[in-house]
């Protein structure tokens, strides 16, 4: 694969705009959409929504909507970065009717985690783009109050930074909180409580060595939809990030046999065979009785049948857990048990000067036709 691009950076006025590629909650949480809005215009930004409602009823016209969406942002001039709203279940429909020419050309910021996962390894994969496994519009930029600030602090220091210079150390928050927004799981969609913080667990070694590579991965659920596609990304050589999403019931967490499923999946695959290290999330329930241990029993159990030696950190900040840090996907890391470290080797972002220095003119914007998808 050719070498992927790096995108601009932000800059105070730039126009961000809101794409909702997965779930469609922008009807749901208004008040939500309302607050990300404005936060991110006391950043100095604007804020662009694209967003088409109500879809149709019709499956492929449906997705060639969706796609239309994401064309839009990537080939509109004057929007530099995308932010996905929220995660969801079906951003995979997208893939293999998505213009990844267009995107090519057009390389920008996109950000999101959770399903949006599928939507990194494509991009990466058949755009050649460096992505951004970090906060979504609708969670983390809709907290009340306002953010967290662990998370926007190293989302404006991994995407605004336009000094050419290496990301350096990944921070560890040393609160997080538990419980989900009230706003996601109460009845009343508005409601504007909010969360109470506690005292994070440490990260942990697993396994210890040092380790540098490119870092890819995403949700365990997510990434292992893309197994055996020519989306799924390559993986020889890199650091593996993996976190885990809910249970059966939201903010839950994930059932621990399932985790072990889908362990050994990548196991059979070959991935611990190809990885250098791994990073895993901080776990939803980390704060639950045995939760952590039962994890740390499977996962070391999939790990010794397969052979890995490389070092192996826990309990991330990355994912579905608040606050998260920003992770450029694609990017160059280090691991260091030795010396404590899980560190970004390169930048995250480029200046406008070096951007346009290995970028092409923005490709004019030409709609899908929305029975392009019929029958394929």
């Amino acid at each position: 694969m050719e070498e992927a691009t790096t995108p601009q950076a932000l800059q105070q006025g730039d126009t961000i705009a809101f794409v909702s590629p997965s779930g469609r909650l922008n009807d749901i949480w208004p008040s939500a959409l309302e607050r990300a809005t404005k936060y991110i215009e006391t950043l100095g930004f604007r804020v662009e929504v694209i967003f088409t409602s109500p879809l149709s009823e019709d499956h492929a016209t449906q997705i060639a909507q969706r796609c239309n969406e994401l064309h839009q942002a990537f080939s509109s001039p004057h929007i530099k970065a995308i932010i996905c709203t929220s995660g969801g279940n079906t951003s995979s429909e997208l893939l293999q009717h998505l213009d990844y020419d267009l995107i090519r050309a057009n390389p920008k910021i996109f950000c999101g985690y959770s399903d949006i996962t599928n939507l990194h390894g494509a991009l990466y994969s058949q755009a050649q783009l460096r992505t951004f496994y970090g906060p979504t519009a609708l969670l983390e930029l809709a907290e009340f109050p306002k953010p967290i600030d662990f998370t926007t602090s190293h989302f404006l220091h991994v995407l605004s930074s336009s000094a050419n210079t290496p990301i350096g150390a990944f921070p560890r928050s040393e609160q997080w909180a538990p419980e989900l927004s009230a706003f996601i799981t109460g009845a009343d969609k508005a409601a504007e409580i909010p969360r109470s913080l506690i005292a994070s667990p440490t990260w942990k070694w697993f396994r210890e060595g040092s380790a540098t590579g490119p870092i890819l991965g995403g949700v365990l659920t997510a990434f292992l939809s893309l197994a055996g596609s020519k989306y799924f990304p390559p993986l020889k050589g890199a650091i593996l990030l993996l976190e885990s999403s809910f249970g059966a019931v939201m903010g839950s967490p994930a059932p621990i046999q399932k985790t072990r499923e889908q362990l050994v999946q990548l196991a059979n695959m070959g991935v611990f065979e190809q990885v250098k290290g791994v990073v895993f999330g901080r776990l939803v329930g980390a704060n639950l009785e045995g939760v952590q241990e039962e994890f740390e029993k499977v996962l070391g159990g999939v790990l010794d049948v397969s052979g890995f030696q490389g070092p192996v950190l826990l309990n991330v900040d990355v994912g579905h857990t608040d606050p998260i840090l920003t992770i450029p996907l694609g990017g160059l890391v280090r691991l260091d048990s030795t010396k404590g470290e899980f560190v970004g080797l390169e930048p995250g972002v480029v200046s406008k000067q070096v951007f346009d220095e290995y970028t092409t003119a923005t490709t004019p914007f030409q709609e899908i036709e929305v029975l392009s998808v019929v029958g394929t």
